[in-house]
């Protein structure tokens, strides 16, 4: 279960700021707690997918406050509110060696409609953002969020496409665990590239 809305109604840069980093800290929370999801599905590639958005977007965290403190001069307040849980609680007392080919072909596409439908309202929050930073005179901020957007849309767009395969294939399990190795191995060598001293 994920209950976290980002507060669209802000008036100013330290409110819009405050909200992308809570926005950051749940997408932390999704992409370790995802990265889990598949791992106990034993889909190793989609858990390094995860495991991958997990360090880049810790990277990108720390960048963003790196950014607010030295183009603002002030730290961003604590103000997380939420829950961001998308493992099902009957999980939790399951074994693994138990799980069957439908519960997992359906928790693939559950855990991929959640994916899209966070990163849907990631971008649409930024663009908001982005927006409200230019209206209020702020372009060097409004471009830096305008990056932030662009990231999220080419993870949109990776996305679609692994969607789109897994609907062509009927979400078959032959073909989601066959996928696996090429998945992994391409997000391990990813991982290699997050830059964390962006």
């Amino acid at each position: 279960m994920i209950q976290f809305k980002s507060n669209m109604d802000v008036s100013t840069v330290e409110e819009i700021f405050a909200q992308i980093k809570n926005r950051q800290i749940a997408a932390l929370m999704f992409h370790g707690q995802m990265a889990d999801y598949f791992d106990f599905l034993s889909l190793h590639g989609y858990k390094r997918l995860h495991e991958y958005q997990y360090f880049a977007e810790s990277a990108e965290f720390r960048h963003i406050s790196r950014y607010y403190i030295n183009h603002h001069g002030k730290l961003l307040p604590e103000g997380f509110e939420g829950e961001i849980n998308p493992i099902p609680a009957a999980w939790l007392t399951a074994n693994r060696m138990n799980v069957g080919k439908s519960t997992k072909q359906k928790a693939v596409e559950d855990g991929f409609n959640m994916y899209r439908e966070w990163e849907s309202g990631t971008k649409a929050a930024y663009e908001r953002y982005a927006v409200k930073l230019q209206e209020l005179g702020n372009e060097a901020d409004a471009l830096f969020v305008d990056c932030l957007v662009k990231d999220v849309d080419h993870e949109l767009k990776r996305l679609d496409r692994i969607i789109l395969d897994l609907i062509s294939a009927g979400y078959d399990m032959v073909y989601i665990v066959e996928s696996q190795k090429a998945i992994h191995d391409k997000y391990k060598k990813k991982l290699r590239e997050v830059d964390l001293n962006a």
